[in-house]
């Protein structure tokens, strides 16, 4: 997005018309990277986001404060120190650079004290807030910077140095008029390379806005200056946010003719940057957490497999058991036809009336050679006994991480992750909330939808599966998809029988929160919930079921019966 000095240039003059005259009431840095303001105007109370976050800074006006992880910094507290009480003298944008300077009146209460400035550096890496008095520095957030090799030590007590700028020069300095007095100058990545406070995307829009077939050669550097500036201080601004498959995509001040997909205006600018930067917010937190949850499974499933894998190594072992017991027997049979020394013998094997080679150990009579061999047999015997419960063990974890699995590639929302995340919590999958000693708390309630009058809830992970399907009455409708992990369905019955539609609209629900949602028509059984059982032992959202029969119907999310 083009979050460069003119975008900023737009911005500062939104928020100085809001917050002129406003006095700071509350102070607080949520995170590392964020500061929040909060100021009373007399439009009321607005919340002022700084936020030095190197992959996105940004200047605005918030609805609602972030979450605070960590206790007050020491910056944040010297801001309550300076600041607190004081008047928003001003808002600005210093130069043409993405910086942003607030200029405040300490309280009248403190008279005597000397006016205020916080510098808000959107700069990439090197973003940050810094609190000055009288042009010398009193604190940054974050703390010593050495910017440049040294070029601009940021210490406490030293004069507040702007940043380096090298040879770019202001859009309004003549001297852009020499840079660009040729048709092949003028190209956006020149442009930025020569000009301060420009994103390549405002320098392209300049670029193609400029009518060179009509100017003449001579008089390229003139026109451009002017249309460079024209451009600059005197478009009118229509903020607006640019969508693209239904997710924020950009923010400008006005439509570029770069965006591409549906754009939707504002009234201000820092609506839009704040629709902008909440739904990205959103989709990354959406991204990280399932990214995170899935590593857990896979981690998991691969722990499982690799089990199962060495369960069934030994099972194989084990397998020839019935071999060695005859081997033994037939010995026993043959004993007067051995003798000690021999490494093998071909005996009569009268269980399927075939030769069979034993190999003996030279070193053992014969007897003590079958008494080997029915040894290994029921050490053979024993060890397959112990390993059946580790096999269908090793298997339920399997059948219920990928369950999980399923579950995370269903998930449409922040909340249908967090209920996921619940729920390995309580499974033991995540100990990290059992560390910090939280207790695991459902943080969403289940789908609810109203059916032609009937109550339909929808599970959101197996956890909320069990609850609600246990929970339900013995007369009440259950569903899921018979081939596939799906969300367990109940509809509430009320002692009436369900009519067709809304069994089948309820399957439809089912299919749409099922693995098989992308496969098109998806079979799901129905039962009385009487007929459901849950196996003692058996994982979470784990049951079994009789007496069923079967629609197949397309998924459908139905919203418009959603209640919740």
């Amino acid at each position: 997005m083009p979050q460069d000095a003119f975008t900023l240039r737009y911005l500062c003059e939104e928020l100085n018309g809001i917050l002129i005259n406003g006095k700071i009431n509350r102070v607080a840095q949520p995170t590392a990277d964020i500061t929040v303001l909060t100021v009373y105007t007399n439009g009321g109370v607005k919340k002022l986001l700084l936020d030095v976050n190197p992959a996105c800074p940004r200047i605005g006006i918030i609805d609602e404060e972030p979450t605070a992880e960590r206790e007050s910094s020491n910056f944040c507290m010297l801001l309550k120190k300076h600041i607190l009480s004081a008047t928003v003298k001003s808002l600005s944008l210093v130069g043409f650079d993405r910086i942003v300077k607030i200029d405040l009146i300490p309280s009248a209460e403190f008279f005597d004290s000397p006016e205020k400035s916080l510098y808000v550096e959107l700069m990439g890496r090197y973003s940050n807030v810094i609190l000055t008095e009288n042009g010398k520095v009193l604190g940054g957030n974050r703390g010593i910077n050495f910017l440049d090799n040294n070029v601009r030590p940021l210490i406490s007590g030293l004069k507040y140095k702007l940043p380096p700028v090298g040879d770019k020069k202001e859009p309004f300095d003549a001297a852009v008029k020499t840079l660009f007095a040729t048709l092949q100058d003028l190209t956006a990545e020149n442009l930025c390379a020569c000009v301060q406070g420009l994103a390549l995307s405002t320098a392209k829009e300049i670029i193609d806005g400029f009518p060179v077939n009509n100017i003449p050669e001579s008089r390229i550097g003139e026109e451009f200056y002017a249309h460079l500036n024209d451009y600059i201080y005197r478009t009118k601004p229509r903020p607006c946010v640019c969508y693209k498959n239904g997710e924020v995509e950009d923010v400008c001040v006005y439509p570029y003719k770069s965006l591409n997909g549906e754009i939707r205006g504002f009234s201000t600018l820092y609506a839009a940057e704040e629709e902008y930067f909440s739904q990205k917010a959103g989709v990354k937190k959406f991204k990280d957490l399932s990214a995170r949850l899935n590593s857990v499974v896979n981690a998991g499933l691969k722990k499982s497999k690799k089990r199962l894998a060495a369960v069934l190594s030994r099972v194989k072992d084990a397998e020839n058991a019935e071999e060695n017991r005859i081997k033994g027997e037939l010995i026993l049979a043959n004993i007067y036809k051995l003798k000690t020394g021999e490494k093998q013998a071909e005996l009569d094997n009268y269980y399927d009336g075939t030769k069979i080679t034993v190999a003996l150990d030279d070193k053992l009579s014969p007897s003590k050679n079958a008494e080997a061999y029915y040894k290994k047999y029921n050490k053979q015997k024993r060890a397959i006994i112990s390993l059946i419960p580790q096999k269908e063990s090793a298997e339920d974890e399997i059948r219920y991480l990928e369950s999980v699995e399923s579950e995370i590639s269903l998930c449409e929302s922040v909340a249908d992750l967090k209920a996921v995340e619940e729920e390995l919590i309580l499974s033991g999958m995540i100990k990290s909330a059992a560390k910090r000693g939280r207790k695991p708390q459902d943080t969403e309630k289940p789908r609810i939808f109203d059916i032609y009058g009937f109550t339909v809830r929808v599970g959101r992970n197996n956890a909320e599966n069990d609850k609600i399907t246990f929970s339900a009455k013995p007369t009440d409708i259950w569903l899921h998809a018979k081939d596939y992990h799906s969300s367990h369905v109940v509809i509430e019955a009320q002692g009436k029988k369900p009519p067709e539609r809304v069994i089948t609209a309820a399957a439809e629900i089912c299919a749409y929160y099922s693995k098989g949602r992308a496969g098109g028509k998806t079979e799901i059984a129905y039962c009385e919930r009487k007929f459901v059982k849950k196996p003692k032992k058996s994982p979470l959202g784990f049951c079994t079921y009789t007496d069923f029969k079967s629609i197949t119907v397309n998924p459908a999310e139905h919203k418009e019966m959603a209640k919740l």
